[in-house]
């Protein structure tokens, strides 16, 4: 669990500081889009389709995703932002994490929508596509979440196998500064669920590690002695909520990779993604521990169950349609071959 992958310093730059650093959150984010985007090519140059036009589709989902996930994450937490010394910086870093999926599905669907219905293209057939490579996509997100030490699960007791503790801070896999300390010079804070039970009290961390006012002391300015003693701390056991969640999309995708082989109207793939997703994210919501809950349930708890109703109303809607859009793209550019070798046919006279 690294919040920073690569280290590379510090840049200078113009009399300006600029530290060159990867963060494993936003380095998972990209690994994520080129393995939804490489599968989604795949999958259409198989189905006949165009994969310039999949590409495109792909990079409006990203686009529509980060941004709307970004958003609503926001919109969420604007208290949080607002007391922030710098809200706008804060607003629009992402690549420390910070992204609730629901409002990335709902904007990435509508530009995509979008796009396709302007362009006269089958709709339900694209999606039925990108379908799984969302689900793909999330996977990585959730390893970035595992990385970063965001999303994580509720305590748990120390003895269950699948207890997971993270560090007290998070060290770089590679380092470039030169420093010995083996902390990055740029990380000012704990790892998230450690900072969250330091700030209910439930954890206590060694005196050396606090500063005069009871703070804990950044870990760039720890001495050797201090820097042992931070290397050994761990957070409490936790539920492995970000591992599930790579676990559960990575089904997901594998059952809508099935039931695309069987599905008997183009948009049931879709329709599929948006019922099962919701009832795990339900599941998974119950153990987490980063969520306020509103009535009984979190604000994603909500959203799941809005979302499965849709799915079921969406699935239920196409039994109504078509089951098919018309021939792919390569059986209309066989037809119109076949067409243009027979010539303009020809009308015999009435004598």
């Amino acid at each position: 669990m690294q919040q920073i992958l690569i280290d590379f310093g510090t840049l200078n730059l113009f009399g300006l500081n600029i530290r060159l650093q990867i963060y494993g959150y936003g380095l998972m984010l990209v690994f994520g889009f080129l393995a939804g985007i490489w599968l989604a090519r795949w999958r259409t140059r198989r189905m006949g389709e165009s994969r310039e036009i999949v590409t495109t589709v792909c990079i409006l989902a990203l686009v529509g995703g980060v941004v709307g996930a970004r958003l609503a994450y926001v919109i969420q937490y604007w208290e949080r932002f607002a007391s922030s010394p710098g809200p706008f910086g804060e607003i629009f870093n992402v690549t420390s994490g910070g992204l609730i999926y629901y409002g990335g599905l709902l904007l990435a669907t509508a530009m995509v929508v979008a796009y396709l219905w302007r362009k006269g293209l089958p709709i339900r057939r694209y999606l039925d596509i990108v379908s799984v490579s969302l689900m793909v996509g999330l996977a990585f997100g959730r390893a970035g979440c595992l990385l970063n030490g965001c999303c994580y699960g509720a305590r748990c007791s120390e003895h269950w196998p699948l207890a997971m503790r993270f560090p007290m801070y998070s060290k770089p896999l590679i380092k470039l500064d030169g420093r010995r300390n083996p902390f990055s010079a740029g990380t000012n804070s704990p790892s998230p669920v450690y900072a969250h039970y330091f700030v209910l009290g439930q954890v206590r961390p060694d005196p050396e590690l606090l500063g005069k006012f009871g703070g804990l002391i950044p870990p760039g300015q720890l001495a050797p002695t201090q820097v042992r003693i931070a290397e050994a701390t761990r957070s409490r056991p936790v539920r492995p909520a970000q591992a599930l969640g790579i676990a559960n999309a990575l089904l997901i995708a594998g059952l809508l990779l099935v039931f695309f082989r069987c599905r008997r109207r183009e948009g049931h793939v879709f329709a599929l993604l948006l019922v099962l997703y919701p009832i795990t994210r339900f599941c998974l919501e119950g153990i987490r521990s980063d969520t306020n809950l509103h009535m009984g349930l979190t604000h994603n708890q909500y959203t799941s169950l809005a979302t499965m109703a849709a799915g079921i109303i969406l699935f239920g809607a196409l039994g109504w349609l078509a089951p098919s859009l018309g021939p792919t793209r390569s059986q209309r550019l066989i037809a119109q071959r076949a067409q243009h070798r027979a010539g303009p046919t020809r009308t015999k006279r009435k004598r």
